[in-house]
């Protein structure tokens, strides 16, 4: 199959580009989201049960869920069958635990980054400070908004492990599965934490854009829950380690698009203002590739709108003419190409299926090439 590449569209197009996942991702979405519905359904009940005003934190988080393309568990289902697994019955557990994760570290990151809205609505932080000035509440409601969200987060991450240990799976390849699940959650912290440093340092380049784009969404977004997937269909070390080196290069690609569409993609399908990476000012590999091209006046000007809270519509725009005009989203384009060729190349080395290889090629492709 050849390299599915799609350049993005100017942020001024009049004609939103669409991109679809492909026929596997989209079948086993369904079945995740089947069993994420039931498993809602046995939750979240339990928390009224402890006091009525937990009732209020039922809907949000069930309206949360409701969203997402489902990527995590999918690859976790993918690297279960990669490695002979048959019966997903046994391990949508795990599948769930990792898109609760997901709902965590996005509740968290909404707060961090004061973002205003998600998949097109308000963030959860903002719908809850708004319940509070709507009720004429005591204190601050931006602190109750922020709180709140922390809270549910923290509810999504515990409820992740108990899903995760339903797996029907022997105990000693449950543990060994669970200590990944244990990595991952390190990494995705550690990128957390890098990312926040160089957004206030900024002593961030281009390696250390490349690892911030592994450990905040690289890894847990792709290698590791193949690796999962493939630990609790009992794999062996050789397997594990060679849909790593297929997983980490299509992470760093499936990160790397995300920075490119959180510049210059479109808000109608990303769900969030393009202008609100370089308000944030985060340090991506595109921003290191544009400080790394510019002249002394060029970095200058991108620098001084660079995580400026005020920047607006018009300043984004300049900012985005300059990164473009200086080569950086080029460059940018390219090392997501040549990453989703060597994930492809380790791919083609798998001791696997045809059709696991097959179904694999169709994810990398479009994970390289997503607009949302």
């Amino acid at each position: 199959m050849a390299t599915a590449t799609v350049r993005l569209a100017t942020i001024t197009s009049c004609e939103v580009p669409v991109s679809s996942p492909p026929p596997v991702m989209r079948a086993l979405a369904a079945e995740v989201d089947l069993a994420l519905d039931a498993a809602l359904d046995r939750l979240l009940p339990r928390l009224e049960t402890i006091d009525p005003a937990l009732g209020a934190l039922t809907p949000s988080l069930r309206t949360f869920l409701s969203d997402g393309k489902r990527i995590r568990p999918v690859l976790l289902l993918l690297g279960f069958r990669a490695a002979g697994g048959t019966r997903h019955q046994a391990v949508l557990g795990p599948a769930l635990a990792l898109e609760l994760l997901h709902t965590c570290a996005l509740l968290h990151d909404d707060v961090i980054d004061a973002a205003e809205t998600r998949r097109g609505r308000p963030t959860v932080h903002r719908s809850f400070a708004a319940s509070h000035r709507t009720g004429g509440w005591r204190g601050d409601p931006t602190h109750y908004g922020e709180a709140v969200a922390i809270l549910l987060g923290d509810l999504a991450l515990i409820q992740a492990d108990e899903l995760f240990l339903e797996a029907e799976v022997p105990e000693r390849t449950l543990l060994e599965a669970f200590r990944r699940f244990t990595v991952l959650r390190e990494e995705v912290m550690a990128g957390q934490f890098l990312d926040l440093q160089v957004s206030v340092d900024g002593q961030g380049g281009r390696e250390r854009a490349l690892t911030v784009a592994t450990l905040k969404s690289g890894r847990y977004s792709v290698s590791r829950p193949l690796e999962i997937g493939a630990a609790l269909a009992g794999a062996d070390d050789t397997l594990i380690e060679a849909l790593r080196a297929t997983g980490d290069p299509l992470g760093r690609a499936f990160q790397i698009r995300d920075d490119l569409l959180g510049v210059f993609g479109h808000s109608e399908l990303t769900g969030k203002s393009v202008a609100s990476d370089l308000a944030e000012g985060k340090r991506t590999l595109l921003v290191a590739e544009a400080l790394d091209r510019l002249d002394d006046a060029g970095r200058d000007r991108l620098l001084a709108g660079l995580g400026d809270p005020d920047l607006d519509e018009a300043g984004a725009a300049a900012l985005r003419e300059l990164i473009d005009g200086c080569g950086a989203r080029d460059a940018t384009e390219a090392y997501v190409d040549a990453a989703i060729a060597e994930s492809r190349a380790a791919l083609a080395a798998l001791p696997i299926g045809a059709e696991a290889r097959g179904e694999l090629d169709a994810v990398a492709g479009y994970l390289g090439a997503r607009e949302a």
